[in-house]
C-alpha cells in the first residue's frame, strides 16, 4: 500500500476516525442501556418496598379498625357498669335517707303519743 498522494493519505486517516468513531458510538449506546438498566432495577425496587410499605400500613390500619371496634364495644359495656355501679350507689343512699326519715317521723310520734298519754 502506498500512498502515492495526500488524498490517499486523507481516505485512510478518514477510515480509521469512521472506525473510532464508530466505536466510541457503540460503547456510548453500551453504557447508556447499562445505565438504564439500572435505573429499571432502582425503580422496580422501590416499587416493590412502597408495596411492601403500603401493606405494612394496611395490616396496621385494619388492626387499629379492629381495636377500635373492640374498644367501642368495651367503653360502652365499661359505661354500662359504672351507671349500673353510680345508680345502685345512689339508690342505697336514697333509700338509707328515706329509712332514716322514717324513723325519724315514727320516733317523733311514738314521742308524741307517750307526751300525750302522760298528761
Amino acid at each position: 500500500m502506498i500512498l502515492s498522494t495526500s488524498q490517499d493519505l486523507l481516505y485512510v486517516i478518514l477510515a480509521i476516525c469512521v472506525v473510532w468513531f464508530t466505536f466510541f458510538l457503540c460503547w456510548l449506546l453500551y453504557q447508556a442501556a447499562r445505565m438504564l438498566r439500572n435505573a429499571n432495577r432502582i425503580i422496580e425496587t422501590v416499587t416493590h418496598k412502597l408495596e411492601l410499605i403500603n401493606e405494612a400500613v394496611q395490616f396496621m390500619r385494619e388492626k387499629i379498625d379492629h381495636v377500635s371496634k373492640n374498644m367501642g364495644v368495651v367503653s360502652s359495656m365499661m359505661a354500662g357498669l359504672a351507671e349500673k355501679f353510680v345508680v345502685g350507689k345512689l339508690v342505697n343512699k336514697l333509700e338509707e335517707k328515706i329509712k332514716n326519715n322514717e324513723r325519724q317521723k315514727s320516733s317523733k310520734s311514738k314521742t308524741k303519743a307517750t307526751e300525750g298519754k302522760k298528761k
